[in-house]
């Protein structure tokens, strides 16, 4: 389980990078969206998706179990904060505050100007936003890695 977790978590991240730095229109939409976002973006998420690996591999190396436990704990921060941020609008029609703090935007704008026009799987529910098909495939390696982190936490 060990090392399932430990390529979800590398993987999660790695996808997160690419899909936010490169263009794969439709599945993503990165030729709309500003440079400084994708920047901020990757500069801020990025490394904070990488700690649960390193947690991971340092119980692994040093026989602590709890540090384990803390990068899954944190990978299910991860994905909570994800699901706020994508979830919470579609299914609830709620904007999470921070969802786009400084960028003078609004949700809805945002997601209509960088993600109404990529891969998009689910229904309409009036006009909320959707969780797209890029951001449903990391949500679900997060929340898979997190799971996956946490049975190998039991097994260090």
């Amino acid at each position: 389980m060990f090392a399932v977790a430990l390529v979800l978590l590398l993987l999660a991240d790695a996808y997160f990078v690419f899909t936010t730095l490169v263009d794969v229109f439709p599945f993503n939409n990165v030729r709309d969206a500003k440079r400084s976002e994708q920047i901020t973006e990757v500069a801020i998420n990025a490394p904070v998706m990488l700690v649960p690996a390193v947690l991971l591999v340092a119980a692994g190396a040093a026989g602590l179990p709890v540090l384990a436990y803390a990068g899954a704990g944190l990978e299910l921060l991860v994905v909570l904060g994800g699901l706020t941020l994508w979830w919470l609008p579609y299914l609830a029609g709620v904007t999470a505050p921070w969802a786009t703090a400084g960028t003078g935007e609004t949700w809805a704008g945002l997601h209509a100007r960088t993600y109404a026009m990529t891969v998009i799987v689910l229904p309409r529910l009036g006009d909320r936003p959707r969780p797209n098909l890029e951001h449903m495939i990391l949500h679900s390696l997060i929340l898979g890695a997190a799971i996956c982190t946490f049975a190998a936490a039991g097994a260090v």
